[in-house]
């Protein structure tokens, strides 16, 4: 059975070491087969994030494929994560060519700071 995982890192990513740490995480998984190997592609680069998508195959998982897919993502995390490589949230710049934007901070607590630029 083979298993395709998109992951999307941050700009700015070393992308042979994201390549190298996906390849890392799927052939730490006993249950993924040595032939055909794991790779992992460069799919596109998106709005906020460079898009890969892992490859792996295994025979002894194919009645548990959601247990498989799920011990790979933990491998992915960590390994990403001991290579130093961002798993990033979207964000969006936010540009304001006029005018004046009252700005507010609330603390944990609830309580509110303002100020205005």
């Amino acid at each position: 059975m083979r298993f395709r995982l998109p992951i999307g890192v941050a700009y700015g990513s070393d992308v042979n070491k994201v390549r190298d740490a996906l390849i890392a995480a799927a052939r730490e998984h006993s249950a993924t087969l040595i032939d055909p190997e794991p790779t992992a592609f460069l799919e596109k680069f998106g709005g906020s994030t460079i898009d890969f998508e892992l490859v792996a195959w295994s025979r002894e998982m194919s009645h548990s494929p959601r247990r498989f897919r799920s011990d790979l993502n933990y491998l992915i995390y960590k390994h990403l994560t001991a290579a130093g490589v961002e798993i990033p949230n979207p964000q969006r710049d936010l540009h304001i060519r006029s005018g004046t934007v009252k700005v507010e901070n609330v603390t944990s607590k609830g309580n509110t700071t303002g100020s205005e630029g």
